[in-house]
């Protein structure tokens, strides 16, 4: 059962942060939905967090985006995964499996708690790449905004492990330890079983698998505005599955691995943008791609 947090009176231009609790599978999460003072105009936009440090790096830009959709007339959900975050349950027990079923779940609580539709799933990173697998399992998903996809799971934990192993051996640690020979794997400070961790580096976006034909965001963070290869590849497969695709390459520091505070407006603008003027989903502007 949901169990709202208190609410408080917001005057007309101003947007409320609340605090909820609502359960997935038998298990209670955390979140805060945003909305402005006016009854949803637009869509329900559910976030989907990236993994580990990267959520908690991130979490100031997400937030602020978040306001920025639910002023244009968005009810937007920022949740955190069972296991993870503020949620109840222990990181290592959280698989991909689990966290797909709490993005269905996040949306069917959005959807109850304002009525409000179609769906956008708005992803990060690792999260980006979960939100294309929950799309496949939701009717009402009209769009996907996805902010630097995953979309090799193998190529991005490989990158995790490398860095734990480098930063061990700077502090005069040994290359490997003895967790990497056990059930219970050290992923650059966070616990994970090893099953899951072989679920995670199987997750990838599949252009073969792809069915949505909605709209479809993809936003690419680097220090400069050449579109990577898997951006463009990206790109190709859910234009050939259908989907109305728009890409934007945004030049700036990759805000979900920097400690300091970096400025996300171009972000913000970007995806309101996109989502449209009062959070409508209208015509794509010019500078929408195709394949």
């Amino acid at each position: 059962m949901a169990q709202p947090g208190r609410a408080r009176h917001v005057r007309p231009g101003q947007t409320e942060d609340r605090s909820v609790r609502f359960e997935s599978a038998g298990r209670h999460l955390t979140g805060m939905i945003h909305t402005a003072a006016e009854p949803p105009r637009g869509p329900a936009v559910v976030f989907c967090n990236p993994f580990g440090d990267e959520r908690k790096s991130s979490a100031l830009a997400m937030a602020r985006l978040a306001r920025r959709l639910a002023g244009r007339g968005a009810a937007v959900l920022r949740f955190d995964y069972w296991g993870c975050g503020d949620s109840p349950g222990e990181f290592v027990d959280a698989s991909v499996s689990s966290r797909v079923e709490d993005i269905l779940a996040a949306v069917e609580f959005l959807r109850a708690q304002t009525r409000a539709k179609p769906i956008c799933l708005l992803g990060l990173r690792l999260g980006a790449t979960l939100a294309v697998r929950a799309a496949k399992k939701l009717r009402e998903c009209a769009a996907l905004a996805l902010i630097e996809p995953v979309p090799e799971g193998a190529a991005y934990f490989e990158g995790q492990l490398r860095r734990r192993l480098v930063r061990r051996m700077i502090t005069g640690g040994q290359g490997r330890g003895k967790a990497e020979k056990g059930e219970i794997i050290d992923l650059d400070g966070y616990a994970v079983r090893r099953r899951t961790l072989e679920e995670m580096q199987h997750l990838r976006i599949e252009p073969a698998e792809l069915a949505f034909d909605g709209r479809v965001l993809l936003v690419q963070v680097s220090f400069n505005e050449k579109l990577r290869a898997e951006i463009v590849g990206l790109r190709r497969a859910f234009g050939a599955a259908g989907a109305s695709v728009q890409v934007r390459a945004l030049v700036m520091p990759p805000f979900w691995s920097h400690i300091d505070i970096t400025d996300t407006t171009a972000l913000e603008d970007v995806v309101s943008s996109w989502l449209g003027p009062a959070g409508r989903t209208g015509q794509l502007d010019a500078s929408q791609t195709r394949p």
